[in-house]
Parts: structure tokens; C-alpha cells; sequence
């Protein structure tokens, strides 16, 4: 039975089907989370690690996605946890595009770095609950699981996000 249908408590038969399916999720919420590539590497790895050995807690039914970023969720606090102080860096990113003017790069580059400040500035739980909620697009129930809030919860962390961000990105270009 594949892992990705999730339909079993049976481990999958092939783990590399959703290792495939679901890197890029757990990646990129735990590069929101930690903003350095290697420990990016690291916590995913350790991610697929943990569900492969506990997938009998895996509940039948429920969202396989939501379920591994709570593991990613779990991996990087425990590691936050045994540092007591965690780095984390801006989020480095290329703008690359032969059609855009010099000028109009480096303009969207400071723009890119304002918000992922402005992002890396928030609480890590409102962090966390605004990535689940844009980049990953889940609904609030499941970034309430994931992030282990009430879903009440999650929509005052979303709330605080926006309006933080719309705060600081506002007294950025004033």
C-alpha cells in the first residue's frame, strides 16, 4: 500500500513515494522557521526519519501533508530547544530575470528583504501559523494541529501577522 494514499497503519512500500510527494512542504516551512539551507537539510531529513519509524501513530483519514509538518514543526523546537538560542538569518534569494532593468532588480531585491525581515521579526508560533496559512495554503484547523493552538488561536497569531507585516512593511516605504 503506497504511504502518500495514507489509507493504511501499514508502513508504505516505498517511502521514497512520500519523501517525493512531501519534501518540498516540509522544506519550506522549515526554512521559514530556521532560514539557514543546512539546517533546513538537517530537520527535514530528521522529519522523514521520525514519521518513517512512527507511522503506526499516523490516524487513518487525516491530512498526511498537515501530519509531517507537525513532525518538522516538532523537529525544530526540539532542536530550538537544546540550543536555548537559534540564528536565524535572512532568507537569501536571487531575482533573476533577462527582461527587468537593473534599477527594477534591485528594487524587488530590497523589497524581498524588507518583508523577510519584516516576516523574521514576528513571534516564531505567528511565523509559523503565517507560513502554514500562505505558503503552505492549509486551513486554519489544520495550522492549529500543526502548530498545537486552538484554531481561535491561529486566526489571532494569522491576524497579528498581517497586521504586524502591514505595519512594518508600511514604515519601510514611508
Amino acid at each position: 500500500m503506497s504511504f502518500a494514499g495514507a489509507n493504511s497503519a501499514e508502513p508504505p512500500d516505498s517511502f521514497g513515494e512520500v519523501v517525493e510527494a512531501h519534501w518540498t512542504a516540509v522544506y519550506r516551512l522549515l526554512y521559514s522557521l530556521t532560514g539557514d539551507p543546512h539546517d533546513t537539510d538537517d530537520l527535514t531529513q530528521e522529519t522523514f526519519l521520525r514519521a518513517l519509524k512512527r507511522f503506526e501513530t499516523f490516524k487513518k483519514g487525516t491530512n498526511l501533508r498537515a501530519w509531517l509538518l507537525r513532525i518538522g514543526t516538532n523537529a525544530f523546537f526540539d532542536v530550538k530547544r537544546k540550543q536555548q538560542t537559534l540564528k536565524i538569518g535572512p532568507l537569501t534569494e536571487d531575482v533573476k530575470s533577462e527582461e527587468k532593468s537593473a534599477e527594477t532588480l534591485l528594487d524587488l531585491a530590497e523589497q524581498g528583504k524588507l518583508v523577510r525581515r519584516a516576516v523574521q521579526d514576528l513571534t516564531e508560533l505567528t511565523r509559523l501559523v503565517f507560513h502554514l496559512r500562505v505558503t503552505e495554503e492549509l486551513s486554519f484547523k489544520e495550522v492549529a494541529e500543526i502548530a498545537g493552538v486552538t484554531e481561535v488561536a491561529a486566526r489571532q497569531h494569522m491576524h497579528q501577522a498581517r497586521a504586524k507585516l502591514l505595519k512594518r512593511l508600511g514604515e519601510s516605504s514611508a
